[in-house]
C-alpha cells in the first residue's frame, strides 16, 4: 500500500465493485480500459480470474457474444463467426478475466483513514458489508464500514439488518461505491453513508479521501442532494428526468436502469446492452424483452446497434 492510484481507475473499481460479481472480461479492459486496467493491475487490484469460453465476435457490430472451442491444429481457441463467414481466433486477452481484489480496495479505504495495515476487515453480510475498525476522523472516533451494491433493494434491506445486531458502537459512515441519492436513508446506529466517489477531492490527479468532507457529513452539515437533470429514488423505482417522472415495478428493470445511471454518471454516453444484461443476471436477449411491459419505457431509454443509454 502507500501507492498513488489515479482517480480514473479508482472509478473503474469502483464500477466493478457494483457487479454481482466484480469481475470483468479482457476484451472490455483492452476496448475500454487499457490505461486504467494496467494500472489496476500492476497495484494488484485485479488479478486473474477464471477463463472465460463466451467472447465477443469482432466481425459483428451488434455486440454479440459467441461460444469460443479449442482447435488443436493451430493450438488456440477460435470461433465461427457468421458475419466472417468462417472460422475466426480468438485473441489471447479475450478469453482472459480480471476479479477486483476488494480486500485490496478495503485495505486502500483503511489506509486513508488512517487504520493499522495490513487490514482485518470483518464480514457483517456475506459479500455486501465489512467493518474495516473505529478511526478517528476529527475529534471523534466512528466506526467505518464499507458496502457494495446498496443501491439494490436486497442490499439495502441486507444492510439494514447487519447494523441492527450490532450496537454499543460509535456513529460512523458506509462507505460505498454505490451512486445514489442517500438523504432519506435511514440506517441502525444513526451511521451515514458517503458515495466512495464524493469523498475525492476535485481538481486532483489520483484519488484521495477527503477526510474534512467525511467530518462534515459526520456533523450533519454536508450536502448530499446533487443538482442536475436527473433525480431517482434508493431503489431505482422511482427516476425522474427533465421533470418527466417513471415509475418501475420490476427488479430486474430497476437493476438495468441502475447500472445505466451509473454509466451516465461516470460519462458514458453509452452501454453495450449485452453486459448491460450480463451484470443483472437477465434471461432476456433484448433490452426491448425486458422492458416490453412498461408503457413509456423507450421515452427514458434509448437503444441501437448493440448498446443502451439514458435519454437525458
Amino acid at each position: 500500500m502507500g501507492q498513488k492510484i489515479s482517480k480514473e481507475t479508482m472509478e473503474l473499481l469502483a464500477q466493478l465493485c457494483e457487479g454481482a460479481t466484480p469481475r470483468t472480461g479482457g476484451e472490455k479492459m483492452s476496448d475500454y480500459f487499457p490505461k486504467e486496467g494496467a494500472e489496476a493491475i500492476r497495484l494488484g487490484a485485479l488479478r486473474p480470474g477464471p477463463q472465460q469460453i463466451m467472447v465477443p465476435d469482432r466481425s459483428n457490430h451488434e455486440g454479440h457474444y459467441v461460444e469460443a472451442e479449442w482447435d488443436a491444429t493451430s493450438r488456440g481457441f477460435r470461433y465461427f463467426s457468421v458475419d466472417a463467414r468462417g472460422w475466426v481466433p480468438v485473441p489471447k486477452e479475450d478469453m482472459l478475466t480480471w476479479d477486483l481484489d476488494l480486500e485490496w480496495l478495503m485495505g486502500w479505504i483503511g489506509e486513508q483513514f488512517g487504520l493499522s495495515i495490513p487490514l482485518s476487515p470483518k464480514a457483517l453480510s456475506h459479500d455486501r458489508l465489512w467493518h474495516l475498525g473505529n478511526p478517528w476522523i476529527g475529534k471523534r472516533r466512528c466506526a467505518l464500514f464499507f458496502t457494495r451494491r446498496l443501491g439494490f433493494a436486497s442490499g439495502y434491506d441486507q444492510v439494514v439488518d447487519a447494523l441492527q445486531e450490532r450496537s454499543g458502537e460509535p456513529a460512523g459512515v458506509l462507505l460505498t461505491t454505490s451512486r445514489w441519492t442517500v438523504r432519506n436513508a435511514r440506517f441502525p446506529g444513526n451511521h451515514r453513508v458517503m458515495c466512495l466517489h464524493d469523498c475525492f477531492p476535485p481538481g486532483e490527479e489520483h484519488a484521495r479521501i477527503d477526510l474534512d468532507a467525511v467530518a462534515r457529513l459526520l456533523s450533519g452539515t454536508a450536502v448530499h442532494e446533487r443538482e442536475g437533470p436527473l433525480h431517482y429514488s434508493n431503489d431505482y423505482s422511482s427516476i425522474t428526468v427533465n421533470g418527466r417522472n417513471f415509475l418501475f415495478r420490476g427488479d430486474k428493470q430497476k437493476q438495468v436502469i441502475s447500472v445505466l445511471i451509473n454509466a451516465w454518471q461516470r460519462g458514458e454516453s453509452r452501454v453495450r446492452t449485452q453486459e448491460v444484461l450480463d451484470s443483472v443476471d437477465s434471461n432476456a436477449t433484448q433490452i426491448t424483452k425486458l422492458f416490453h411491459r412498461h408503457p413509456d419505457w423507450k421515452e427514458l431509454i434509448g437503444y441501437g446497434e448493440g448498446f443502451c443509454w439514458l435519454l437525458i
